[in-house]
C-alpha cells in the first residue's frame, strides 16, 4: 500500500472514529444538557415572579420546588446506576429518557405545588440515571488519550442547557409573563431530540464483556469504526456487579473522594446560582437578572478552560487550584462590607468564583467513572452523583431560610469553608488518571477482592 493510500485509509478512519463519538456525545450528553436546562427553567420562573405570585409559593414552598429534582437524583443515581451495572447500558438508558420527556410534558398540566414537586422529583430521578449512565458509556467508547476531552464536553452541554434555558426563559417571560407554564414544559423538545440520537446505539462492549458475554461483545466491536475496533476492550475481567464493592476496603477511599470533592463543587454553585439574580441584588447590582444571564455564561466559559486543558495537564491540577480560588473569591465577596468594596468589584470577585467553578465543573463526569471497575462503574458514578445532590438539595433549600436569617455574608463565609474542604481533600486525595486505560484507573492491585478477576476471552458466557 502506498503511502499516500494509507494516508488515505487512515484519514477514512479517523472520520468514521470521530463522527462515532460525536453522535455518542450528543447522545450521552443530553442528559447533562436537560439537568442543566431544567434547573434554569425553574430558576427562570422563580426568577420572573409571576409564577411566584399565581400559586401563592411561600418560602418554603419554593425551597421545595428548588430542591425537589435534586432529591430526585439522590434516588435516581444509585437506583438506576445499579440496574445499569446489572442489565446493561443500552435499555437503561432508553428507559431513562422516556421517563424523562413524559414528566416534561405533564408540567405542562401542573396547577399544584405538590404536582411540580411530585414531577420534579421523578425529572431528577432521571436525571440521576442519566448521570450513571452516560458519561461511563461515552468513557467506555473512547481511547484513553481523547477521554477527558470528550467527557468535558458532557460537563460543558451542562453549562450550555443552563444558559439556553435561563435566556429562553427570560425573553419569554419577559415578553409573557403567564407562560411559566411553557418554560417548565420546555425540556421535552430537547429531550424529542436526544431521544432519536440514542436510537440505535450499541451497548457497551466492556461491559458485555464483564459479564462474560464474549460472543455478543465481538459481535458489538466488529460494527463499529477501526479506531474503537482498536480499544483494549478484552482486558476486561469477568466479575459479578456487587453494590457492596463501592464500600470495600479496595474501594472506600475512592468513593470518598468522589462524594465529598463533588458536593464541595456543587453546594456552593447550585445555592448560590439558583438564587443568582438575589444574591446579586443584595450585593448592590442595578440589574441583578442580566446580572444572573452574565454569571451563568461566565461560568461556561470556565468550563470551556477546562475542557482545553484537562487532557494537557492532567486532571488533579484543574481541580486543586481552582477549589482554593473558588474559596479565595467567595471570601473576598464576603468581606465586602468589611473590605468597603464598591459593588464593581464585589460582583467581579463573584464572577471569578463562577469562572473557576467552571473549570473544576469539567471533572464531576470523569473522575467518578475512571476510579471504579466496570462491574460497578454505573453504580459508583450514581452513587457520587447522588451523594453530590444531597448537598446541592440542601444548599438550596436552606440558601432562602438562611439568607433572611442571618444575611448573605454569614452564606458565603459558609460556603467559602466548603470550598477550602474541597480543596484540601483534592490535595491530599485526588488521583491522576489522565492517558490511562480505564482497566488500569478502575483497578486496585493487591487486593483481597472477593471476586477471581478471570480475563474476559478465557471466559464463557454467565
Amino acid at each position: 500500500m502506498s503511502t499516500q493510500t494509507h494516508n488515505e485509509v487512515n484519514l477514512h478512519q479517523n472520520r468514521q472514529s470521530n463522527a462515532f463519538l460525536r453522535r455518542l456525545t450528543g447522545a450521552t450528553g443530553g442528559g447533562m444538557f436537560l439537568d442543566g436546562y431544567v434547573f434554569a427553567a425553574i430558576a427562570a420562573v422563580i426568577a420572573g415572579g409571576t409564577f411566584t405570585g399565581d400559586l401563592g409559593l411561600s418560602a418554603v414552598d419554593l425551597g421545595l420546588i428548588s430542591s425537589s429534582t435534586l432529591v430526585g437524583t439522590t434516588i435516581g443515581g444509585p437506583v438506576i446506576g445499579y440496574l445499569t451495572d446489572v442489565f446493561g447500558r443500552k435499555p437503561m438508558f432508553l428507559v431513562d429518557i422516556l421517563t424523562f420527556l413524559t414528566c416534561s410534558l405533564l408540567m405542562f398540566t401542573v396547577t399544584d405545588v405538590w404536582q411540580i414537586v411530585a414531577l420534579g422529583l421523578v425529572l431528577g430521578m432521571a436525571i440521576g440515571g442519566d448521570y450513571s449512565i452516560g458519561s461511563p458509556l461515552l468513557g467506555e467508547f473512547t481511547p484513553a488519550s481523547k477521554r477527558g476531552n470528550y467527557l468535558g464536553i458532557l460537563e460543558i452541554l451542562w453549562n450550555v442547557g443552563y444558559v439556553l434555558s435561563f435566556l429562553v426563559g427570560y425573553l419569554v417571560l419577559h415578553a409573557f409573563p403567564q407562560a411559566w407554564h411553557f418554560i417548565l414544559a420546555s425540556p421535552a423538545i430537547p429531550a424529542i431530540i436526544i431521544l432519536l440520537l440514542r436510537h440505535g446505539l450499541p451497548e457497551s462492549p466492556r461491559w458485555l464483556l464483564s459479564k462474560g458475554r464474549t460472543a455478543e461483545a465481538h459481535a458489538v466491536i466488529a460494527q463499529l469504526p477501526p479506531h474503537q475496533q482498536a480499544m483494549n476492550f478484552t482486558l476486561e475481567s469477568v466479575e459479578k456487579t456487587r453494590w457492596t464493592t463501592l464500600f470495600s476496603k479496595a474501594y472506600i477511599g475512592r468513593t470518598v473522594f468522589c462524594c465529598i470533592f463533588w458536593i464541595c463543587i456543587v453546594i456552593p454553585y447550585f445555592a448560590l446560582v439558583f438564587f443568582q439574580s438575589e444574591v446579586l441584588s443584595v450585593l448592590g447590582l442595578e440589574n441583578p437578572v442580566i446580572g444572573a444571564l452574565i454569571g451563568t455564561c461566565i461560568a461556561l466559559v470556565g468550563a470551556a478552560v477546562g475542557w482545553a486543558l484537562i487532557d494537557k495537564v492532567g486532571r488533579r491540577l484543574i481541580l486543586i487550584v481552582p477549589m482554593f480560588a473558588t474559596f479565595a473569591f467567595l471570601t473576598l465577596v464576603a468581606l465586602n462590607k468589611v473590605l468597603d468594596l464598591s459593588v464593581g468589584v464585589t460582583v467581579t470577585a463573584f464572577f471569578g468564583y463562577l469562572f473557576f467553578y467552571g473549570i473544576m465543573s469539567i471533572l464531576c463526569g470523569v473522575y467518578p467513572l475512571e476510579v471504579f471497575p466496570t462491574s460497578v462503574r454505573t453504580s459508583g458514578m450514581g452513587f457520587a452523583a447522588s451523594m453530590s445532590r444531597v448537598g446541592a438539595a440542601a444548599g438550596t433549600f436552606l440558601l432562602p431560610v438562611v439568607l433572611a436569617s442571618f444575611g448573605l455574608n454569614v452564606v458565603l463565609f459558609g460556603l467559602a469553608a466548603i470550598c477550602l474542604i474541597g480543596g484540601i481533600v483534592a490535595l491530599t486525595m485526588a488521583p491522576e488518571t489522565a492517558g490511562k486505560e480505564l482497566t488500569e484507573t478502575g483497578s486496585v492491585e493487591g487486593t483481597d477482592r472477593k471476586v477471581r478477576r478471570t480475563p474476559a476471552l478465557e471466559s464463557t458466557r454467565t
